[in-house]
């Protein structure tokens, strides 16, 4: 009987340790957490502290931008300006100050991600030429634009690249080798234009490869 005594309160202290060490982890753990703020523990997972981009935003639209060249809005000066005008400052990569032209802004908002449907002239599809055709006519008052790309190119004054302004347009060709016009866009500034692509009415830049590549030339009709 004493034998069987002693083994019962051996037993007893080897779980005591045991159950001491657990609760040491646990506070080494969090001591660990609390030295390094970096470090978070959820269901005692570790993972590093990570925290993703922030979002554009009406109030941070001249930080984020990529144009270094840029300056923050001065807070004072925030509520001047609509949110549209930040929306389309952003996607032009320009100074809200320079959103201005409140009809373009508006003419662009109520079209954007309009699909893209060739032949069609209408919000349940729209092609490129239809697009500019309606802009110029709904925003600078310029009607009797040729229905297809190519005679609006041949209609318009030949501009260079340096002396693209709002409102010229821009002109492409789409068919492989042949450099015929096919495709036309509205220029907007900072080498962005306005268009009816096979991806709906976006906002391009003319830099990226492939319109860099299929450049014709731009005309202004103003």
């Amino acid at each position: 009987m004493r034998v069987l005594f002693i083994f019962i309160g051996i037993f007893c202290l080897l779980t005591a340790c045991s159950t001491s060490r657990t609760g040491s982890s646990v506070s080494t753990t969090q001591a660990n957490s609390q030295q390094n703020p970096s470090v978070q523990f959820l269901d005692n997972i570790s993972i590093n502290g990570h925290r993703e981009p922030a979002q554009y935003s009406v109030q941070n639209v001249s930080y984020n931008s990529t144009n270094k060249d840029l300056k923050p809005v001065p807070a004072g000066k925030m509520e001047a300006y609509s949110n549209l005008q930040f929306k389309y400052a952003i996607l032009e990569n320009a100074p809200v100050e320079e959103m201005k032209n409140t009809r373009l802004l508006e003419f662009m908002d109520e079209w954007y991600g309009t699909e893209y449907h060739y032949g069609g002239t209408g919000k349940t599809g729209i092609d490129c030429s239809a697009f500019v055709t309606l802009l110029m006519s709904s925003v600078y008052g310029i009607g009797a634009l040729p229905r297809m790309a190519s005679d609006q190119y041949l209609q318009s004054k030949r501009l260079t690249k340096t002396q693209l302004s709002e409102g010229d347009l821009v002109f492409f060709h789409t068919l492989g080798g042949q450099k015929k016009v096919t495709h036309v866009g509205v220029y907007l500034r900072n080498n962005k234009f306005v268009h009816a692509s096979i991806s709906g009415v976006m906002i391009s830049d003319m830099g990226e490869g492939y319109y860099a590549t299929h450049y014709v030339g731009a005309g202004r009709v103003r």
